[in-house]
């Protein structure tokens, strides 16, 4: 039985199989073709960590947000280029360079190429099409809850032998509490106030 590792890297070849075809390649060595794939999965891998890391600290639910996915590809250096948050900041106006470049490469010809070969049979990509060859009965219930096929509705997971019952409650109470600042009055009016006792006990000291 494959590993779940080599699964997802022999759905990931194709892919880059139709990637490279689109800049112009027409052969490759199968070393290289593997390198070219577990980088590709790397930094997948590492976009979804920053994701997630992001999500964890910009909001409390467990939903992620297109401004996490943003966030994390700045971290990851795919949009770009873009000026420092504090220029930003300074001059009151939002760099938006790197996003536009990143929807004009999705939108653009070079990505249109890259549908193109990848829909080239049928209309249909190679993952759909080599589902329908295997499974003789036209149903799509087999691969269902699977990485092939449609996810399963979430179910919530209960937690036996504690106070905590759920998952989703276990992650509510591991949230940082944020603290709360009491407000203390500011430098002047501190100032003022020892200004004015000092008035009086230089009123009532004799010279």
């Amino acid at each position: 039985m494959a590993t779940p590792q080599a699964l997802h890297h022999a759905l990931l070849r194709p892919c880059v199989l139709h990637i490279l075809r689109a800049a112009g390649y027409h052969s490759t060595r199968s070393s290289v073709l593997d390198t070219i794939t577990d980088l590709a999965a790397r930094y997948m891998y590492i976009l979804a960590q920053s994701t997630a890391a992001h999500a964890d600290l910009n909001h409390a639910d467990l939903d992620i947000t297109i401004s996490d996915v943003r966030m994390a590809m700045q971290d990851c250096g795919a949009l770009m280029p873009e000026k420092a948050i504090e220029e930003q900041e300074f001059y009151g106006e939002e760099d938006m360079r790197g996003v536009e470049g990143f929807l004009a490469w999705a939108m653009g010809e070079g990505n249109k190429e890259i549908r193109r070969i990848a829909l080239a049979d049928g209309g249909e990509d190679y993952l759909t099409a080599l589902k329908k060859k295997h499974n003789t009965t036209d149903e799509d219930s087999r691969y269902h809850g699977t990485l092939l096929g449609r996810p399963a509705e979430p179910r919530i997971v209960k937690v036996e032998g504690g106070e905590i019952t759920s998952v989703k409650e276990w992650a509510d109470r591991m949230k940082p509490i944020p603290k709360q600042i009491e407000e203390t009055p500011s430098t002047r009016e501190a100032s003022s106030a020892l200004s004015s006792v000092g008035d009086q006990v230089m009123e009532n000291m004799e010279f």
